[in-house]
């Protein structure tokens, strides 16, 4: 591991768990020490500009204003280090990335803005008899966000900026066929461990945190429920896909049948077989845009087929033995483009 990795690493673990962790245990002390001075039932929703229109038991602020913030922080944080770790097959692969960094200055945001909202929240109805008179909250919600980007701004510059290392790229060479020969190749593209684990745990806590939420009566649990709607419909849309190579170029299809992808070989500029780091490059799995402008289906780190199109915009998918595949798009590409000389010249 190099200077700046560690570095960076080190600068991660202080900003972006240690601090936000501190942050909220921080208000989860003051809040505990606040609770008994709330009323019963507490206010737990206010309606835009006007007075609380939610009740429930006091405690719901230590469930959601301190159990949230900290779950995401813990969530987020071994993301992170986990998708970064050092790949035992591409030692030289990407150990840190933007992604980390900007993570990092998530976790805090999100520690100072819950801290803010929530205390805010339990502070105004101090001593009140009745929770209905609490005054109105939404000023403190706006302060909360203000914190929320002062906070991620200044996380993410106290972290250093580390370039993902450079990945091990070959060039395609267009696999030899003969006069009037045609081939094909098709290989199945499946989401990694990691992302399914990260996908169906993050599932998990939000059916978790819809429950809840369904029980005590709050009023924007539909709106958990349609992320997490959206993240199911995710996992049975993006977690395989079919990779083919023929003469009419380069398919991938999931296998639900959507998304789907096509490139024909008059489209193609040049091929290469790739490694890719999803996390670190891409910021995740699944359909991803990179923040160099790449896009494709990354599905898991190892080897990919990258194509880059006419009008200089380049395609990526992960999928093993991703040489033989670009070498036989190459081919076909190669063919493709003799033709439209033979043509040409007539």
């Amino acid at each position: 591991m190099n200077p700046d990795v560690r570095r960076a690493r080190h600068a991660f673990l202080w900003v972006g768990v240690l601090a936000p962790t501190a942050v909220t245990l921080l208000s989860a002390i003051v809040i505990a020490v606040w609770l008994p001075q709330l009323p019963d039932p507490a206010a737990t929703h206010w309606s835009g500009g006007g007075g609380p229109d939610g009740f429930g038991p006091a405690w719901t602020y230590l469930l959601f204003g301190v159990g949230l913030p900290l779950v995401l922080i813990a969530g987020m944080s071994v993301m992170a280090l986990y998708a970064h770790r050092l790949p035992p097959r591409d030692p030289d692969g990407p150990q840190w990335s933007p992604t980390a960094r900007l993570l990092g200055a998530m976790n805090l945001a999100i520690a100072g803005m819950f801290a803010v909202m929530m205390l805010a929240s339990v502070g105004v109805q101090r001593g009140l008899a009745d929770a209905a008179d609490a005054p109105d909250v939404m000023g403190w919600m706006f302060a909360g966000f203000g914190v929320a980007v002062v906070l991620g701004v200044a996380a993410w510059f106290l972290q250093p900026a580390v370039v993902p290392a450079e990945l091990t790229r070959q060039d395609a060479v267009p696999l030899p066929l003969g006069p009037g020969e045609r081939a094909a190749w098709v290989a199945t593209a499946t989401t990694a461990r990691a992302g399914i684990v990260t996908l169906g745990s993050l599932t998990g806590v939000l059916i978790v945190m819809t429950v809840v939420m369904l029980a005590l009566e709050v009023p924007a649990w539909w709106i958990v429920a349609i992320v997490n709607v959206a993240l199911v419909a995710a996992m049975l849309t993006m977690l395989t896909f079919r990779v083919r190579v023929g003469s009419d170029g380069l398919l991938v299809r999931s296998t639900a049948g959507w998304p789907r992808f096509r490139i024909r070989p008059d489209e193609v500029r040049s091929v290469r077989a790739t490694n890719v780091h999803p996390f670190a490059e891409f910021g995740g799995w699944g359909v991803r845009l990179s923040t160099d402008g790449r896009f494709g289906v990354v599905l898991r780190a190892g080897d990919a087929l990258e194509v880059t199109r006419t009008n200089g915009r380049t395609f990526v998918v992960t999928v093993d033995d991703a040489a033989t595949g670009a070498a036989l798009l190459s081919a076909v590409c190669a063919d493709a483009a003799s033709g439209r000389d033979r043509e040409g010249s007539r």
